[in-house]
C-alpha cells in the first residue's frame, strides 16, 4: 500500500519533470530557425553600392525619424541603430468580440473580464557593415512589435514579415542615401 504523502511527493515530481521538459523544449523551439528564415532575412536586407556603411547609417537614422521613430540607441562604431515608436493596436472587432464573450458568460453565471489587445510598440534595429568584398555596405533593418492588451500585459511579440514594410524602408534608404551622398 502506499502512503498518501509518498503518492503526493511522487505526483509533485512528476508534475516538476512534465515542467522542466515543457521548458526545454520552448527553448529549443526559440532556438530554431523556421524554413522560411532565408527569405525573410532577404527581405530584410540590401547591398548598397557605396563602401561608406556610415554613410548609410546616417541616411538610416533620417529615414527612422521621418517615418515617427524616436532613436533610442545608436553606435556608430558597431553601424548600430534602435529606434521605436508607440501605436494603438485597438481593433474593434476584437473588442466587440470580447464584450459579447464576457456577456454570454456572464449570462452563465461566469464572471469575466474582456481582454483585448490596446496598445504596441514597434521596435526597429537596423545595422550597417562594409560587405565582405569592400566594395559596397550592406544593410540589414528589423521590425518587431510587442502588443499589450488592456490588462498592460504583453499579449504577443512578432517580428514583422510584410515585405512591403522592408521595400518601403529601402526604397526611401535608398533616397536618403543618395541626397546625403550627395550633400543635398
Amino acid at each position: 500500500m502506499i502512503r498518501p504523502g509518498r503518492a503526493a511527493s511522487a505526483l509533485l515530481a512528476l508534475a516538476l519533470l512534465a515542467g522542466c521538459q515543457k521548458t526545454t523544449q520552448q527553448q529549443t523551439e526559440a532556438l530554431t530557425l523556421g524554413a522560411d528564415a532565408p527569405a525573410l532575412r532577404q527581405q530584410q536586407t540590401r547591398r548598397f553600392d557605396t563602401a561608406d556603411d556610415k554613410l548609410l547609417l546616417n541616411a538610416s537614422v533620417g529615414v527612422l525619424q521621418d517615418l515617427g521613430f524616436q532613436i533610442d540607441e545608436a553606435t556608430a562604431g558597431a553601424g548600430l541603430v534602435i529606434g521605436s515608436k508607440d501605436r494603438d493596436a485597438i481593433e474593434a472587432g476584437q473588442v466587440v468580440g470580447q464584450v459579447l464573450l464576457a456577456a454570454l458568460l456572464a449570462a452563465g453565471g461566469v464572471a469575466t473580464v474582456p481582454v483585448y489587445d490596446r496598445s504596441q510598440r514597434i521596435r526597429v534595429s537596423i545595422i550597417t557593415r562594409l560587405a565582405p568584398d569592400r566594395t559596397g555596405a550592406v544593410v540589414r533593418v528589423t521590425f518587431q512589435r510587442v502588443v499589450r492588451d488592456n490588462m498592460n500585459r504583453v499579449a504577443h511579440v512578432d517580428t514583422l514579415q510584410e515585405p512591403a514594410i522592408y521595400r518601403a524602408f529601402f526604397d526611401k534608404l535608398s533616397q536618403a542615401a543618395f541626397l546625403e551622398a550627395h550633400e543635398i
